[in-house]
């Protein structure tokens, strides 16, 4: 690579947070929630965010410019982003992007995890309120397409679930939604498991779901189950405590209960896929002491704890991997 090549990308490299700050900022202002499909005026946008023409017309251009939003000769609207954006859309990602931004203040801390051995950020016992929220809606915009997969590609008809550390609760409330019959459990921190009792009353599920607040780590439910839920847990915690979560799942499924697990893997040489590569170095920040598992240590650890019949399923939306395993 010529030096005028080297210089040209690593500039491109370093001069990508402006463009993250920019889509931040623009959430933050209100503009996504503002735009729909039909075109409104740079003075309509204005007047509507309470801010001066002057100032928000390079925002607005910014976003134009990178494709996120369009303009016309008479406006800004929403065209190849709207199913994402639009606010009453059940895909839309400002959760994701207000999650974004607490992660990003996190970043600065980068540098003292690697140094001090004593760095902790306790894996969102510490989150605020509205840190929660933030997490929560991030999350569960990611979580759609996997919690309408699993739904509709395996049978939960009759069965009890257990769902571990399960966010805003998406996954298990899709498949009660789709299946009259499933009744369950969600645990989770206080401040988590408040939300999913919100969302579960929200879908009228009361009678058949319940969320309880509980650490994994600590306690965990004795009764029977004939399946678990374990999505985008384990790469919060360091090995001996998943061998403890995986011998507790174990112990509560019936006879051929399953268990279904996503997180995002390295493959073997750690150094792809790129999505987990850096979410790696994500969760120096994000947790005490987690870490992203490669497709052989979950598939071990797994095995370790006398489960069967495990399958990769690479087919489920996003960037996860599913594994279903067997008692």
């Amino acid at each position: 690579m010529e030096i005028k090549e080297q210089i040209s990308n690593l500039k491109s490299m370093v001069n990508s947070y402006k463009l993250t700050y920019l889509i931040i900022t623009a959430n933050n202002l209100g503009i996504f929630n503002c735009l729909s499909e039909d075109i409104k005026s740079l003075k309509q946008i204005s007047e509507e965010l309470n801010v001066t023409d002057i100032k928000i017309e390079p925002i607005l251009n910014g976003l134009v410019y990178h494709k996120i939003i369009c303009k016309s000769e008479n406006g800004y609207f929403l065209e190849q982003y709207k199913d994402i954006l639009l606010k009453n859309s059940k895909y839309n990602q400002t959760g994701y992007i207000d999650f974004a931004q607490t992660v990003m203040m996190k970043y600065d801390n980068l540098e003292n995890a690697i140094k001090d051995n004593n760095f902790s950020l306790k894996n969102f016992r510490d989150l605020t309120d509205e840190q929660a929220d933030n997490f929560i809606n991030g999350m569960q915009a990611n979580a759609i397409p996997q919690a309408e997969y699993i739904a509709n590609n395996y049978n939960f008809e009759n069965h009890t679930i257990l769902d571990v550390g399960a966010g805003a609760g998406t996954y298990l409330i899709n498949v009660a939604k789709k299946y009259e019959s499933v009744k369950g459990k969600m645990i989770d921190l206080p401040k988590v498991s408040k939300i999913q009792n919100k969302n579960i009353e929200k879908e009228n599920l009361q009678n058949r779901l319940v969320s309880v607040s509980c650490d994994y780590n600590e306690c965990f439910p004795k009764e029977k189950y004939d399946d678990v839920f374990l999505f985008a847990v384990i790469h919060q915690e360091p090995k001996d405590n998943v061998k403890k979560l995986l011998d507790n799942i174990y112990d509560v499924l019936k006879p051929n209960g399953r268990i279904f697990l996503t997180s995002f893997f390295l493959n073997d040489d750690k150094i792809s896929p790129e999505f987990s590569v850096q979410f790696a170095i994500e969760m120096l920040v994000n947790s005490k002491d987690g870490k992203v598992y490669t497709h052989s240590e979950i598939k071990n650890l797994l095995k370790e704890s006398k489960f069967t019949d495990i399958k990769r399923i690479e087919e489920i939306p996003t960037t996860a991997d599913l594994y279903i395993a067997r008692k």
